[in-house]
């Protein structure tokens, strides 16, 4: 970290264990003879980072990884086993939906309720009571009782409240997870709202894309244990890698290979890619600069250590946010590709791009298909590198957005507003 950074929250071997016990007799039993009768289980174990104010920080990782156990220690709601913790500034957590709330009471009056267990005053509660109504969306409903309201709408009115404190620290779990699309997008530019007055925005999501579109940084956490910290586009490479991992767990076949930016060897992997390269089809020379209208030529190739009968290879682009604008590949053709032991194939693709200016990520892979020959539906990833070439895309046409579709004006007319 920048020591021209302020640390918000500085965490430096964080634990929390719980004892597991077989039996409820158990606990009695350990109590009189002071003999051990559980075995430890560490939800979150030698955790170290640091978030700097402003910072919007997300963390991502499978069920059971630790994610909201941690969260909860941040916010204080739950005590350390080991290690140490530091929280500079005033929280406000939404940690589960409508915490404080009591579903027999009005939306109204449960305003009041979470704004007192967020550590509002009544005068500060009542004078902005109205501006979290109209940010919740729920005028209509809000002198009805909780009981009535859906999940999504229980969501609103939490997250409302929690965004109104003005805090230091936001600390959201997967809130907004039931929000619909409107509220999602203004819940967003609040929270950036809120880290660009200074504060910070801690949230756990399952979701990349909210990662790479709000996040200056990403944690994965693994197993209770921090696997990465740092650019959302890598945690979230690493985050899919887990996944691919656990893919090939299920279907009994080799974890695959994830590189970020260059290609090595291994032998042990039944195939690899060993080169990607972009030509301009009308000259055949190597570039890096896609023009809007042109033709190009991606090779991606591949050498196998096993035969594989039925082989998928393919690429896609993406944004320096980690954002997947298009991507394609052998099975998603319906074309089925083998290879035998010991050859090195290369893959050939068209590509006619009509992306707006700005530098692109080509990210390559190949997999191996488990159903149907050809299928992109099933299959087991074994070799993928990130970042493999950074590409730089023009166009002289204006529009907004990533990709050009190509719109034209077709005129215009006098009307009636008579059928």
């Amino acid at each position: 970290m920048s020591d021209a950074k302020e640390a918000a929250i500085r965490v430096s071997g964080l634990g929390k264990m719980y004892r597991m016990y077989s039996r409820p007799s158990d606990v009695l039993w350990e109590l009189l003879t002071r003999k051990s009768r559980h075995r430890e289980h560490w939800a979150v174990k030698d955790v170290n980072f640091e978030v700097n104010r402003g910072e919007v920080v997300g963390i991502i990782g499978r069920n059971g990884a630790g994610k909201t156990t941690l969260l909860r220690i941040i916010a204080g709601t739950l005590d350390k086993t080991a290690g140490s913790i530091e929280v500079k500034g005033r929280v406000s957590a939404i940690m589960v939906l409508g915490t404080g709330f009591n579903m027999d009471l009005t939306g109204r009056e449960n305003i009041l309720l979470g704004g007192l267990c967020l550590g509002m005053t009544h005068e500060e509660i009542e004078r902005k009571a109205e501006n979290i109504i109209a940010f919740s969306g729920l005028k209509e409903f809000i002198d009805s009782p909780c009981k009535e309201y859906s999940s999504g709408m229980v969501a609103r009115l939490a997250f409302s409240v929690a965004v109104s404190v003005d805090p230091d620290i936001l600390i959201v779990d997967e809130a907004l997870s039931t929000g619909d699309m409107m509220f999602n997008a203004k819940s967003y530019a609040r929270m950036r709202e809120i880290a660009k007055s200074g504060a910070t925005v801690l949230f756990v999501t399952h979701s990349l894309q909210q990662i790479y579109d709000l996040c200056d940084k990403a944690i994965l956490l693994e197993r209770g244990g921090v696997a990465a910290v740092g650019d959302p586009r890598t945690v979230g490479y690493l985050y899919e890698q887990k996944v691919h991992e656990e893919m090939a767990t299920l279907n009994s076949m080799v974890a695959p290979a994830l590189e970020i930016g260059e290609f090595t060897s291994d032998v042990n992997r039944k195939a690899e890619i060993v080169g990607a390269e972009i030509f301009d089809s009308i000259n055949g020379a190597p570039t890096r600069r896609l023009k809007d209208g042109g033709e190009y030529l991606i090779r991606i190739r591949v050498k196998a250590h096993k035969p594989i009968k039925s082989l998928s290879v393919g690429y896609d682009l993406r944004t320096h946010t980690g954002v997947q604008i298009y991507g394609f590949s052998t099975s998603a053709a319906r074309i089925d590709e083998q290879i035998q032991a010991n050859e090195v194939k290369e893959f050939d693709f068209v590509l006619r791009p009509a992306f707006n200016n700005g530098s692109y990520f080509l990210n390559v892979g190949i997999a191996e298909n488990l159903a149907d020959e050809g299928s992109p539906d099933h299959y087991s990833m074994m070799h993928f590198v990130g970042d493999s070439i950074v590409v730089e895309a023009a166009t002289a046409d204006l529009f907004p957005g990533l990709v050009n579709l190509r719109s034209k004006f077709s005129g215009s007319r006098l009307t009636s507003l008579e059928k």
